[in-house]
């Protein structure tokens, strides 16, 4: 069932990339810096990856299950979750020698915004726009959306590597994050639960 609900190739696709990267042979002198990066490139080639998620070839077929529509997507983005964490994870036990552990604390707030990110927006794609395969529009997105982040001006700045800008900067990621999870509930929502409260209220008071 979930080989046919989800498009799995991309996230196969970027776990092989990831690996690539990983097993890059590190100086012992490489500096931190270079790790930061690293990480954020894992982030991106996870979300690209993770954004195919919700592609559903079958949605017709899927529809007409009793199942709700948060429990069907809910059951994508788990699938999704299930496949990026550890991976992510790996990555950090990877780079743990050479990053700080509170630039993987914040390298790991990244990730979690941009993974969000990339998420809500396929789910408004397929929600809004009625797409049964959002990944491609998605994959578009996430790296017009990524440039756009990275061009940031000093004062905006999100990708930054100075401390005392870290604040700043994981605030602005904390609030994308919390963007992405209010979308992707408010998406997941059953478009026919509304009209059921309606019609109910409609039947209780009429006349």
């Amino acid at each position: 069932m979930s080989g046919r609900l989800t498009r799995w190739q991309p996230a196969a696709g970027a776990t092989v990339i990831v690996a690539l990267l990983l097993a890059w042979p590190w100086d012992a002198d490489a500096s931190w810096k270079l790790g930061v990066w690293s990480l954020r490139a894992i982030a991106v080639l996870l979300t690209l990856g993770g954004g195919f998620a919700l592609d559903d070839a079958a949605a017709e077929i899927v529809a007409s299950s009793p199942t709700t529509l948060r429990a069907r997507m809910l059951f994508r983005l788990g699938l999704s979750l299930a496949w990026a964490v550890p991976v992510w994870g790996v990555s950090l036990l990877v780079m743990a020698p050479w990053i700080a552990p509170v630039w993987l604390l914040w390298s790991s707030l990244e990730f979690a915004a941009l993974f969000a990110a990339g998420l809500s927006v396929a789910a408004l794609m397929a929600r809004w726009y009625g797409q049964s395969e959002p990944g491609t529009v998605t994959s578009t997105a996430v790296v017009g959306g990524w440039l756009v982040i990275f061009a940031l001006p000093g004062p905006l700045a999100m990708f930054t590597l100075r401390p005392q800008d870290l604040g700043p900067a994981h605030v602005r990621w904390g609030l994308l994050l919390g963007l992405g999870a209010v979308v992707l509930w408010a998406t997941s929502r059953d478009p026919s639960h509304g009209r059921r409260r309606r019609g109910l209220i409609t039947t209780r008071y009429a006349p």
